[in-house]
């Protein structure tokens, strides 16, 4: 068992996770001396003009087996669900970052933005329905994503945070965020993460400046202290669990349309 698993409570994925991951194909991306492999899944119709969503994982899914993004916890196949696809049919790709990496490094920015709009071009999906969720690091690396590019049409960071800096840019994207008021890994509020001696926010202390700063269209899901032990049973990080399961938030996600033209794709740069 891995450190993460050893930890009472730590979510583990279903007998349907498993199934569903079968449905995506195995490849890689390289970009810039960067390659990683990444699992996709096509949705089958052959129609042009789909949605396109990016999942990036957490930590306890790093490294180059190529499948740990996808088949440790059932939030990264929930859009890939039959029922799902049925109603709402979109493609999805699922990268993994080498151990020694991490979402916000700026290379790896980069990288994911380059992977999105290569993977938009080879779907011919939909650029003014590109979304973006993930979890823990995944959800760090997408703040920091947000604050130099803008080519989402909204995203989901569950259990994130970031540092005290550009919010501004943060109010370009629709966001709904997701966070367990108890979360003793990533808090809500604000902490120092002693390994990079960085002050980070959490979600709570994102929600308020973001309202401040006059978002228009942020939701924020926070579960209260103690529920997630006592309802679910299940360590107060892994909230990605709740909104897995929250077909408000996931349809909120497909609602979502960019202001941007599909041959204008902008940038923070």
């Amino acid at each position: 068992m891995s450190r993460w698993t050893d930890i009472p409570g730590w979510d583990l994925p279903s007998p349907e996770n498993t199934r569903r991951c079968k449905s995506f194909l195995k490849s890689s991306f390289s970009y810039n001396g960067i390659e990683n492999g990444l699992r996709y899944f096509q949705n089958p119709s052959g129609r042009e003009g789909l949605p396109l969503v990016i999942f990036l994982h957490g930590a306890d899914a790093c490294g180059s087996d190529n499948e740990s993004q996808i088949s440790l916890h059932d939030v990264a196949t929930v859009f890939a669900d039959e029922a799902w696809q049925s109603e709402h049919p979109c493609h999805i790709v699922a990268p993994q970052y080498k151990k020694g990496k991490h979402w916000a490094f700026p290379s790896m920015l980069e990288y994911v933005y380059e992977l999105t709009l290569s993977y938009a071009e080879l779907f011919h999906a939909d650029k003014s329905r590109l979304y973006v969720y993930g979890y823990s690091a995944g959800a760090i690396g997408i703040f920091s994503f947000l604050k130099r590019y803008q080519i989402f049409a909204a995203a989901i960071p569950i259990c994130g945070a970031t540092d005290d800096t550009e919010m501004e840019k943060l109010t370009d994207t629709p966001m709904w965020l997701y966070h367990a008021g108890d979360d003793p890994m990533v808090h809500p509020d604000e902490f120092e993460i002693v390994y990079y001696k960085e002050t980070h926010i959490g979600s709570d202390v994102i929600y308020d400046k973001m309202s401040k700063l006059g978002h228009r269209n942020i939701h924020y899901t926070r579960i209260p202290e103690g529920k997630m032990r006592r309802d679910y049973h299940l360590y107060p990080h892994c909230s990605w669990v709740l909104m897995g399961e929250d077909t408000e938030a996931k349809r909120w996600l497909f609602q979502q349309r960019s202001s941007y033209r599909a041959d204008m794709i902008q940038t923070g740069d």
